[in-house]
């Protein structure tokens, strides 16, 4: 198949799902983006960044319902663990 024609049975086609929860599970999920983009060399300043960016929405529906201090105290919280004081 030529690269410019779509598969319709490709199986590395990306599938969004929503996935049931609780109604506020918010500091979980935060947290578990946190340490993803941590561990995937984003520093603390870029991972805030993430959670601004619309195009990532969990993470930027966290910081429109908390506001920038709430995730602000989550990324030094959830990193703590991995980041010594200066």
């Amino acid at each position: 198949m030529p690269k410019d024609e779509i598969d319709s049975e490709d199986p590395l086609e990306l599938h969004g799902a929503v996935v049931p929860c609780a109604e506020d599970n918010d500091e979980e999920m935060a947290a578990a983006f946190i340490e993803e983009f941590f561990l995937l060399d984003f520093g603390p300043a870029e991972i805030l960044k993430l959670f601004q960016d619309p195009n990532y929405v969990g993470p930027h529906r966290v910081f429109l319902n908390k506001g920038e201090a709430y995730v602000s105290g989550l990324i030094a919280k959830t990193l703590e663990p991995w980041i010594q004081p200066s």
